[in-house]
């Protein structure tokens, strides 16, 4: 009885609906941060090029709480592709590296000056600890910075990918983009911020920023961290929504609605988790009751 129940139970998680492997998108970064976040992009491009992470305890971000300086140095560990599979064992890679110069308490500007920008900032109050969000915010403003040559996303091994219309998307294995005739393949663990994570849907759609790691250097967190690459792949992609294309098209024609961009975006985002999370529960619901009758009814057999 046990093995017709195993195998229901395995024929469930079969039917259940299934990304690219180990894709994330907009609605799974954090148990905490919903899809209609306002600095949810932001959030998915400094979390794909591991500047932000999970605390190793949990999927949330608890972005209002202050940045601790352990938690910055797992995150710099990961980016700067130290050795160290957890948080810990990360943060403590990068306090030997002397990334930072203890674990405990809060991080401050100073600090993060030091450790990712070679002193090259400037601040009224360098001594300041930062929240969470405080801390996006400030790596998002500066991530372009010239430090002699070379920005953050650099340092980290990445390089701004193309933009442009999906004229045709690659499938199967392994999932490609193919832009102004050029394909681009997608890295093992791509970050996605799009209304649908399956990808012949983003045919026509526009690519409107991405992120390629590079041919070089350090590349964090499950990517292979490896000097030595074949070819670039995109670590990041954000699409335009559907919303967003239609209002492109037709602003040259039609006058300004109440509504912003911002709000039709965010509409269509929570429109999007609601019927992708209803989905999902029906087929899980659906898989738990038929494995309960067939439970039943061996358990009956076997009597």
């Amino acid at each position: 009885m046990r093995k017709y129940i195993l195998m229901v139970l395995m024929s469930t998680l079969l039917l259940a609906p299934t990304a690219y492997a180990h894709t994330m998108d907009k609605t799974m970064l954090y148990t905490d941060v919903p899809a209609t976040t306002p600095d949810l992009q932001e959030i998915m491009v400094l979390h794909s090029i591991g500047l932000i992470g999970y605390n190793g305890t949990d999927m949330a971000l608890n972005p209002t709480e202050n940045l601790s300086r352990e938690d910055f140095a797992g995150w710099v560990g990961g980016f700067f592709g130290l050795e160290g599979s957890t948080v810990d064992e990360l943060a403590q890679a990068a306090k030997n590296e002397d990334y930072v110069s203890t674990l405990e308490g809060d991080i401050t500007y100073k600090e993060i000056n030091t450790a990712l920008f070679h002193n090259k900032l400037e601040f009224e109050k360098p001594d300041a600890t930062l929240t969470k969000d405080e801390y996006i915010s400030f790596l998002t403003e500066n991530i372009d910075v010239d430090m002699g040559g070379h920005t953050l996303l650099q340092m980290g091994g990445f390089s701004y990918g193309p933009t442009g219309t999906i004229e045709d998307v690659v499938t199967g294995d392994e999932t490609g983009l193919i832009i102004d005739g050029k394909t681009y393949m997608l890295s093992g663990h791509p970050r996605i911020f799009a209304d649908s994570t399956e990808a012949e849907s983003w045919v026509g759609q526009k690519l409107e920023q991405s992120i390629l790691t590079t041919s070089a250097g350090h590349h964090h967190g499950h990517e292979t961290q490896t000097t030595t690459m074949t070819a670039p792949t995109l670590q990041y992609i954000q699409l335009g929504t559907t919303t967003q294309v239609a209002t492109e098209d037709t602003k040259q024609e039609q006058p300004i609605a109440n509504a912003t961009p911002r709000d039709q975006q965010q509409s269509s985002e929570a429109a999007d988790t609601t019927s992708s999370s209803t989905s999902t529960l029906w087929m899980v619901a659906v898989g738990a009751i038929l494995a309960v009758i067939m439970g039943i009814a061996f358990w009956k057999r076997k009597k």
